[in-house]
């Protein structure tokens, strides 16, 4: 029940998200594939600067997990500031890029003079997104590392509805408006995240949620806590973006395939990300429920946690699975593309979601590790086996031989099923049960 009272509000506010992105991806497909695989391609850069922030806030959420355990609330406050800093620094990195070389970095992965034309129109827009994200998803997962998540559920819930809206207005030209397009899913992502931004910026400066916001200490970082920080920062972070990166090489992969099917590897990665609100959840859980008592120096009671949250979330993993194989066809039916694509779409999801199981077991054996600070086997486990093996792999077939598409998908995709030993492994080790908190005091 504790699980369910912890996962459930970040799982619902992660569907919400979900179900809308599904939604302007269908909005998006509406335009046509030459659209929808523009807007995937520009944005594999997103999704490199997502898993930087994601990496940084994950080591931050570390810390303040635990000391949140150690009842040590000025530590908490000083992490997301440190968070905040570096999160503003970062994204200043990716926009800066965007603005001056965004048609090298498109070209990275398609050289079709239309899907860069298009991309391009997309990022014009997009990189308004990078600075107010960067500020959102730095207090929202600080806010998850101490157990607030109904906060979430409703900014997330009124960020996705303002999108949508704007969306449906500025793609197809309602209410007065021109039909923009592309153009018109980027300027609406831009408001909504802005308006995000706003409101949690609001509650910081309210003080109603534990985390306040000081415009001076952001000048004013505790450099011993950077330091200790940074031990756990650096492989976590690097970790993410060389998972990123390494997705986005496997991406590559696919366009070197077939880049008249990208279009379908867009709408499965959008529909699963709506099975994926277990991961959300989890992870949530993981925080309060085993960083919690490892802060706390409970190490038994965070063992016997992350026993039954790996049992938890391979059962729902086993249910959502089931009911996208089902929903496939229907789901693939909403798209406006050529039929090719959508019995693709069928076939794509159907594979995925009979791997869903496997992929929850991997992922909250990462995020048990990680809540423990044991970042290397995290490293090893997660970026350091993708490169290895399936993007060692799918590049090789990709280059080499005439694969098919769809057969390259199921290659690349039943490695996780090898992975699941190798992060039994590292859980079994048991290197992350410890209590960080006593250790940066020694």
């Amino acid at each position: 029940m504790t699980t369910l009272a912890i996962a459930l509000p970040i799982m619902t506010q992660q569907f919400v998200t979900s179900f809308v992105n599904l939604i302007d991806n269908i909005m998006i497909g509406s335009v046509g594939s030459l659209a929808l695989t523009s807007v995937t391609v520009a944005n594999r850069i997103y999704l490199i600067f997502n898993s930087t922030m994601f990496g940084i806030c994950g080591a931050a959420g570390i810390f303040i997990a635990q000391y949140y355990g150690a009842k040590d609330k000025e530590k908490c406050q000083k992490i997301l500031n440190i968070n905040l800093v570096s999160g503003l620094f970062i994204a200043s990195l990716f926009v800066i890029a965007l603005l001056l070389v965004p048609e090298q970095l498109v070209r990275i992965f398609s050289h079709n003079p239309d899907i860069v034309r298009e991309s391009l129109r997309y990022i014009k827009f997009a990189v308004l997104t990078y600075l107010p994200y960067a500020v959102s998803f730095s207090v929202m997962m600080a806010l998850r590392a101490v157990g607030i998540n109904k906060i979430q559920l409703f900014v997330g819930s009124l960020t996705v509805i303002i999108n949508t809206t704007l969306n449906y207005i500025l793609i197809f030209g309602h209410l007065g408006f021109s039909a923009m397009g592309v153009q018109g899913a980027a300027i609406a992502t831009a408001i909504a995240r802005t308006l995000e931004m706003c409101i949690y910026l609001m509650l910081l400066l309210r003080k109603q949620h534990f985390f306040t916001l000081n415009i001076q200490s952001l000048f004013h970082l505790d450099v011993a806590l950077i330091q200790s920080m940074i031990k756990k920062a650096i492989p976590l972070t690097m970790n993410e973006i060389f998972f990123s990166v390494g997705m986005s090489m496997i991406f590559l992969s696919y366009m070197r395939c077939d880049e008249s099917l990208i279009a379908a590897i867009s709408v499965v990665d959008t529909v699963i990300q709506i099975a994926f609100i277990i991961f959300s959840g989890l992870s949530s859980a993981v925080s309060i429920l085993i960083g919690n008592r490892l802060g706390a120096n409970q190490i038994e009671e965070a063992k016997d946690n992350a026993y039954k949250l790996l049992a938890f979330g391979v059962m729902i993993g086993i249910c959502i699975g089931f009911i996208f194989i089902v929903l496939a066809p229907f789901i693939a039916s909403f798209y406006n593309v050529e039929e090719k694509i959508k019995e693709t779409i069928v076939i794509l999801l159907t594979i995925k979601s009979s791997l869903l199981p496997i992929y929850v077991y991997n992922v909250c054996v990462f995020f048990t590790l990680r809540a423990g600070g044991d970042t290397l086997s995290t490293l090893m486990m997660d970026s350091g086996y993708l490169w290895c093996v399936n993007v060692l792999l799918s590049t090789i077939l990709s280059m080499f031989t005439n694969i098919s598409l769809v057969w390259l998908f199921v290659a690349v995709e039943s490695c996780d099923l090898l992975k699941l030993f190798v992060a039994t492994y590292f859980f079994r080790k048991g290197r992350w049960a410890k209590n960080m908190t006593i250790m940066n005091e020694a």
